[in-house]
């Protein structure tokens, strides 16, 4: 096995075992909230990463300092020859034109190099990633790589959640489409709105963002995130979809940050000779 990706979030951990050549053979995800102890963290590990070939690197992005502390240390016990990075914004290799950079969410970063690496730099276009999790963000890349930035709005489980839980009448229900864009029940009418009204805002937030940002191309647009299933089949307006961008521009940068470090390697070996 190539490498071992670990994206850690405040909820799950998803770990991602990739090929030589970059593909993404086998993923799981995993609680975050198991990673409080070295002997618990074993053993939710030990068992979807049993047989496997040992990585050569673990590639390791986290937003939650304990436990990216404690995992790190159960997989060097694990796979002792293996090369460990630790992924953060100081070090993802993107351009940057963005006033504060330490503010930004490691997972957005990650997501902006993944869609330009794998599609914007090919097709020398700029990039909009939608990212539909907890929160729904747009982050926008231009056709050289660079972030510039985007916005976050509440998420269509959050919004789904907030009308349960404030309005009286109002019920939980599931994230599905009902039948028809016209609610019969009060139900459907809650899923209609949530869900074709969660597209509408997709679709019109990134024609602001083209725009505003990209007026003169039409860029490439990647969506991810636990509920960018949801969407499949439901817009135009969305080129790929993508739900492991994130584990993907792990691995991306953990190649990049590896061949950097092996050029200063052995360009301060032939300085020294």
């Amino acid at each position: 096995m190539e490498l071992l990706a670990v994206d850690i979030g405040n909820t799950s951990a998803t770990l991602g075992l990739f090929e030589s050549g970059g593909k993404l053979v086998s993923r799981f995800d995993i609680p975050t909230r198991t990673l409080t102890h070295r002997v618990l963290t074993r053993e939710a590990i030990d068992g979807p990463l049993a047989g496997i070939n040992a990585p050569k690197t673990i590639a390791i992005a986290s937003v939650v300092p304990w436990a990216s502390d404690e995992l790190i240390s159960v997989l060097r016990d694990m796979f002792t020859d293996a090369a460990i990075i630790v992924v953060g914004s100081t070090n993802i290799p993107i351009l940057m034109d963005y006033p504060n950079p330490e503010e930004l969410g490691t997972d957005r970063l990650l997501g902006a190099l993944a869609a330009y690496k794998l599609w914007g730099e090919p097709q020398q276009r700029p990039c909009i990633v939608v990212d539909l999790g907890t929160a729904t963000t747009y982050d926008c890349i231009t056709s050289d790589g660079t972030f510039l930035g985007g916005a976050i709005s509440p998420g269509l489980e959050l919004g789904a959640e907030a009308l349960a839980l404030r309005a009286a009448q109002l019920p939980a229900i599931e994230l599905a489409f009902p039948a028809s864009v016209i609610g019969r029940t009060t139900v459907e009418s809650m899923q209609s709105g949530i869900l074709f009204g969660g597209i509408s805002q997709i679709e019109g937030f990134v024609e602001r963002l083209r725009q505003f940002a990209f007026p003169d191309s039409m860029p490439i647009v990647v969506a991810t995130g636990g509920l960018s299933r949801l969407i499949v089949g439901r817009t135009d307006t969305v080129s790929h979809i993508q739900p492991d961008l994130v584990l993907e521009g792990i691995r991306i940068a953990a190649e990049l940050i590896s061949a950097q470090t092996e050029e200063e390697i052995i360009y301060t070996e032939e300085v020294g000779s």
